[in-house]
């Protein structure tokens, strides 16, 4: 993982720390033919998630028009979500007021989709570990089976309906050309064995209450480093897939390819993409316009917040993990780790400036700016809607949502005022049937739903 690269300019210069409420608003509609819009400012603590009341459209200054038509939607999106790290469950362990603000559906609450679950110790952790392979088959070491008693006691009956998405950083050192935990290659003649091994890792968590919606062949598999990380060579690659496809399809777990940069997409041209179901992609290097048109339903996986500013975060994060990546075919945007303290590092190596969605500093917690963009992305675009084409005019960045029959039902927008001026942004569908005015403050991000 290497971290993501920073905006320059007089935005960065403001790194505000994103702290307090202010007003909120549910994340669903109560009344039919409604429309709402909650904003998140970068630098104001009272505007994060805030309700933005309709105004006059008399001074107009920007406007987001929404085509909901049928034959203008596009992929389904399957949702928001982030990494349960080592770090993360030793911060959240306990914690139900945390887990109901990134799982929950209350005000102020991201409301997560997903999680994205290590099968091995990450840059993340404090302790060497991946499962084990013996008399009693493929099993969880005590570090999984803390996350995974975490997951099953503390966050699915918060979130009932949650998938869970898991990759392993590094198979056991046994299987690896330098039989060291850091670096080194997945060995050729352990091939068919790790095949088993990760079929066997997705038959025990399915059978033991965890939602395993799918499973990569490894982390960033293009990558070594003085963490626990491990290369697989193309052709292992595809061996892999043709192995592990069929057994995870009779368990109904989904098998998405690369889990690496959107740089790195070229190996797809020497692996092939069967067996897959979907390419997983991290943000670290390339740009989300390099997987537009792939074969196959593609997504993000992996990024991280570092120690950038709340403005830049929000004009990054909405141009390339949101509006671009939308635009290129993206399906669902999982982010890294849920929570870190200040400063946190692991054990080995990797990244030491990562921040979590949330930052826990002892009784005091800080949601950070990625939690907004998540938490307005997954207004706008609950699992299950299908993106759907905008227009703009005026200084914004924005993507839209439908769902529900053609011509009616729920339509959102995710958008960002690029600008350092408060705009009157009308948000309107292209049928005429919802439409709304609003206030939108300097650089802040929103989000709109409209229902009929």
């Amino acid at each position: 993982m290497r971290v993501r690269r920073l905006l320059s300019g007089a935005a960065s210069v403001l790194a505000l720390a994103l702290v307090g409420a202010g007003s909120t608003t549910p994340l669903t509609l109560a009344s039919a033919g409604s429309t709402a819009l909650l904003s998140s400012s970068p630098t104001d603590g009272s505007v994060r998630l805030a309700d933005r009341p309709a105004v006059g459209d008399s001074e107009v200054t920007a406007e987001v028009v929404v085509d909901r038509s049928s034959s203008a939607l596009r992929q389904e999106w399957i949702g928001v979500g982030a990494a349960l790290t080592d770090a993360s469950v030793t911060h959240l362990e306990g914690r139900p007021d945390l887990v109901s603000t990134l799982f929950g559906q209350e005000p102020g609450a991201i409301g997560l989709e997903w999680l994205r679950l290590p099968l091995s110790a990450t840059d993340m952790s404090t302790t060497l570990w991946a499962w084990k392979s013996g008399r009693r088959g493929i099993r969880p070491s005590r570090p999984a089976r803390e996350a995974i008693r975490f997951l099953r006691r503390e966050v699915l009956p918060v979130a009932p309906g949650l998938q869970v998405m898991a990759s392993a950083w590094t198979a056991p050192p046994a299987y690896k050309t330098n039989r060291s935990w850091f670096g080194g290659r997945l060995r050729g003649d352990r091939v068919k064995k790790y095949a088993r091994f990760l079929v066997g890792q997705a038959r025990w968590l399915t059978s033991h209450g965890v939602p395993l919606g799918s499973i990569s062949l490894g982390n960033e598999p293009g990558h070594t480093s003085d963490y626990p990380t491990m290369a697989i060579g193309d052709r292992q690659l595809t061996r892999l897939a043709r192995r592990v496809s069929g057994p995870l399809d009779a368990l109904g777990v989904e098998l998405w390819g690369l889990d690496h940069n959107w740089a790195d997409l070229p190996r797809l041209d020497a692996t092939g993409t069967a067996g897959l179901d979907a390419i997983a992609l991290h943000c670290y290097e390339g740009a989300p316009g390099q997987a537009a048109g792939l074969g196959l339903p593609w997504l993000v996986t992996e990024c991280t917040g570092t120690d950038d500013g709340p403005i830049s975060t929000f004009a990054w994060d909405s141009k390339n993990l949101v509006v671009d990546a939308v635009a290129a075919g993206s399906t669902g945007l999982l982010m890294w780790n849920l929570a870190l303290s200040p400063g946190w590092r692991g054990a080995f190596g990797g990244c030491w400036t990562c921040r979590g969605l949330v930052t826990v500093d002892g009784g005091t917690v800080r949601r950070e700016p990625e939690f907004f963009a998540l938490a307005h992305l997954r207004r706008a675009a609950p699992a299950g809607s299908h993106a759907a084409p905008v227009t703009t005019a005026g200084p914004l960045l924005a993507t839209g949502f439908a769902s529900g029959p053609a011509g009616e039902g729920r339509v959102g927008v995710y958008g960002f005022n690029t600008s350092d001026q408060t705009q009157t942004v009308r948000v309107r569908t292209s049928d005429g049937a919802l439409a709304s005015v609003h206030e939108v403050g300097p650089y802040e991000i929103f989000s709109w739903v409209g229902q009929d």
